[in-house]
């Protein structure tokens, strides 16, 4: 890989980002909209019902994570979804770039705009309910790797499946996330859910880093279990989306699709 041009791809995407306003706006609108809406709600439960304090701390915390890992899942479909969408498609894939090159670049665009997307969320929880996360962010870190790895093996599919089946199923960018949303016990630990879905929430390592997190809110202290297991299932979801990426792919430049795609 040429380190020029991965710097090519993010300068592409940022100079985008000076000039779109829809850009910026993604970065930091869902994000803070999920902690003004759970952070009045978490108010109600603490004041309105007498719940323990805590719940604040429970509740943002996993919305502030959750935002992080859907917005960086998102943008890197929807990032490729853009060439497509502006018929860049062949511009770019007839320089010498190559498919890595042009992934690396992404990832680290999107790693910047879900940080900026997290910093703003948590200042507002911060600010508006008291509630700062970040003397926890450094024991959330191991499990914020395992989400990020697996927020990519996402990507990586869904991306892989554009190139297959076209913009028909470019709804998946920014909704496949929401789908493992209630099994990934973003909001309740897995003890809550029906006994026979609870196999089905250990095979996400999404499950093994919220249940990770809450422990250590807790007062729990770092589970390895959890993190070896998030990081192991993510191994397997990495290694079979960059399979199915790279066949998909060779299969698309071989037949010509790359053109009829845009």
């Amino acid at each position: 890989m040429k380190a020029h041009r991965i710097v090519a791809v993010m300068a592409r995407h940022a100079y985008e980002a000076r000039r779109n306003v829809d850009r910026v706006t993604d970065m930091v609108y869902w994000p803070v909209l999920d902690v003004v809406m759970w952070g009045f709600f978490t108010t109600y439960l603490g004041h309105g019902l007498g719940m323990q304090p805590d719940v604040i701390k429970f509740v943002l915390s996993a919305v502030i994570i959750w935002g992080l890992f859907y917005s960086f899942q998102r943008d890197l479909a929807v990032g490729f979804l853009d060439e497509l969408w502006s018929r860049n498609l062949i511009n770019l894939f007839s320089t010498p770039l190559t498919i890595s090159e042009y992934m690396t670049g992404l990832i680290c665009v999107n790693v910047a705009k879900a940080m900026v997307g997290v910093g703003a969320a948590s200042l507002l929880a911060l600010a508006a309910y008291h509630f700062n996360i970040f003397p926890w962010l450094p024991g959330f870190v191991p499990y914020l790797i395992n989400l990020m790895l697996f927020a990519f093996a996402l990507g990586i599919m869904i991306t892989g499946l554009i190139f297959r089946y076209t913009t028909k199923i470019q709804a998946l960018a920014w909704s496949f996330a929401g789908l493992l949303a209630p099994i990934s016990c973003v909001l309740y630990p897995v003890k809550s859910l029906p006994p026979w879905l609870r196999g089905i929430a250990w095979t996400l390592p999404t499950t093994h880093s919220f249940e990770g997190m809450r422990q250590l809110l807790a007062g729990g202290g770092f589970n390895p279990h959890r993190f070896w297991c998030g990081l192991v299932l993510n191994v397997f979801y990495f290694v079979f989306a960059i399979g199915v990426f790279k066949m998909v792919f060779a299969a698309a430049q071989n037949r010509g699709l790359l053109v009829k795609l845009e």
